[in-house]
């Protein structure tokens, strides 16, 4: 008879052992994975295409590069490229991000787009290198190492066509491999979100809304329209930050299966398109849901494809038609290219299609130098000779070398609120009316730097005569200063001004109404 000691001693470590073999072994094809090639590939395109006219700049000798190797002390740790052949590069980089995102040759382009892409960052810390494109590198590198072509590419297009195989039907028709490659890249972003909300707690700006707040009141990244009108309600952003934190020390541990799976990439899915209209973040958000897909498995997509069947069945009268007229088009290329590339006469082998892709290449990299040669951006070769500095305008020379000015006081006050509530530092219900017996909160918030600071709010009458006097010291490392006022029955009701002053200057005024309280009203209504 086995014992309980016996089942725990023997049975429980081999089981760990198969389940974690399971976990990063088991075969599947590789779909997530696919997805995850797709995007990503997309989301480096969107980087490099606009970069490409200014690689000279960027990464050459020619212009200006600013490799991040220079902050440690190595200036020579990578290779600095001439002019021609930073634009060579680039325009290899972008190519193989084309080719790795249709899936042709596509163990070979994600390899090189690896390669390339952590070098040209390297060469550009200061606006290429990016949190968005450290991720991009470690996914690019894991998925060379993946059979992320071996689903809805041209590689296995081609590998079709090759060995005269139909289209995959059913799922058990998709080739499967290991499982670990798409583990890997789960793990990656799991655990980019447990460092992120590490970092958090030990800023206790972000807990305050303060690190929000600034940002969405700021253009730093692009237009956010909706953070500035979110700053309006600034205790939201408190709310916000506790969920954020929370959600990404559990995502690693819970979003592997079932609801937690579910629940977490929702709160992803929303957090990233919420950071886009807040902040204006676009291609971070881009690069961090793609690696969303690889959570995406073999079930998920027979899930899918049965409701697609299904949906087909029900309203396929109605829809297709208009599905055909727009799929028309690439099937249509689809025809041209399969007569074109796949004549009567021998398929084409692996190792054909890898010459096709390396004269492609050597085609469009050469065409780039030229194409780069005669845009001519810096005017290098213009008959009247390369672009010369414009003088600035004298008053402008004269600012810049005035030296530093004081800063106004009015400057420094960033925003002035008035309510009866607080929630995690911040005023919630703003509002200018009160009623006798309620408490009356200022909050004064102060744009950073600024130096220790005596600030008062002073109550004054409809008459502007000063009824009471509030002040304190706003310390350099405090951004806000907070005044309690008491509606007491000392004040009679009417209209009365809080007064932000700093020494002898007034900062800001707000206008309040104290109405009677509504025993008092009740009475007075009844009589």
């Amino acid at each position: 008879m086995t014992t309980t000691s016996d089942r725990f001693g023997s049975e429980t470590p081999s089981s760990l052992r198969s389940r974690i073999g399971n976990f990063f072994f088991a075969e599947e094809s590789p779909f997530g994975l696919a997805l995850v090639r797709i995007v990503i590939c997309i989301a480096c395109l969107l980087v490099t295409v606009p970069r490409w006219i200014h690689s000279r700049e960027l990464f050459s000798s020619d212009g200006a590069p600013t490799p991040l190797a220079l902050n440690y002390g190595y200036p020579d740790l990578l290779p600095i490229p001439s002019g021609g052949l930073a634009v060579v590069l680039m325009t290899i980089l972008t190519f193989c991000c084309a080719t790795a995102c249709i899936g042709w040759c596509t163990r070979a382009s994600l390899a090189i787009s690896a390669v390339l892409y952590t070098y040209l960052n390297l060469l550009d810390s200061i606006s290429t290198m990016t949190k968005y494109s450290v991720i991009t590198s470690h996914v690019l590198f894991l998925l060379a190492f993946s059979h992320c072509g071996a689903v809805w590419s041209v590689d296995a297009w081609l590998r079709r066509r090759r060995l005269g195989l139909p289209p995959p039907s059913l799922l058990a028709d998709h080739p499967k491999f290991a499982a670990w490659p798409r583990r890997l890249i789960q793990i990656l972003i799991g655990v980019v979100y447990f460092g992120a909300s590490v970092t958090k707690l030990h800023t206790p700006a972000y807990f305050s809304g303060d690190q929000l707040w600034h940002w969405m009141i700021s253009n730093v990244n692009n237009a956010n329209p909706v953070g500035e009108w979110m700053t309006l309600y600034p205790a939201c952003l408190v709310v916000f930050a506790y969920l954020c934190v929370v959600w990404e020390i559990l995502f690693l541990f819970v979003s592997w299966r079932g609801w937690g799976r579910v629940c977490m990439l929702t709160m992803g899915v929303g957090f990233h398109v919420m950071t886009t209209f807040t902040l204006g973040l676009y291609l971070f958000p881009i690069t961090c849901l793609a690696t969303y897909f690889a959570f995406v498995n073999s079930e998920d997509v027979v899930v899918v494809a049965a409701r697609w069947r299904r949906w087909k069945r029900r309203h396929g009268e109605t829809w297709l038609p208009r599905l055909t007229a727009v799929t028309r088009l690439p099937r249509g290329i689809s025809g041209w290219a399969t007569t074109a590339l796949q004549p009567a006469g021998p398929r084409l082998t692996p190792a054909g299609s890898l010459g096709v892709f390396g004269l492609f290449l050597t085609v469009v990299s050469v065409g780039a130098v030229e194409v780069e040669y005669r845009l001519d951006i810096y005017g290098e070769r213009r008959p009247e000779g390369p672009l010369a500095l414009k003088e600035i305008d004298p008053e402008v020379a004269k600012q810049m070398f005035s030296g530093s000015k004081r800063l106004r006081e009015y400057d420094k006050l960033l925003a002035f609120d008035i309510g009866s509530n607080m929630f995690g530092g911040m005023i919630t219900g703003v509002r200018d009316t009160f009623h006798l017996g309620e408490s009356i909160i200022a909050q004064c918030t102060l744009s950073p730097p600024h130096e220790d600071m005596w600030v008062e709010c002073n109550l004054h009458d409809a008459n502007n005569v000063l009824i009471d006097r509030v002040g304190q010291i706003v310390v350099r490392s405090q951004l806000r200063g907070n005044f309690l006022y008491r509606a007491c029955d000392a004040l009679d009701p009417g209209t009365y001004y809080l007064v932000l002053r700093t020494g002898t200057q007034e900062l800001t005024r707000r206008k309040i109404e104290i109405l009677p309280d509504e025993e008092a009203r009740c009475r007075l209504n009844a009589n």
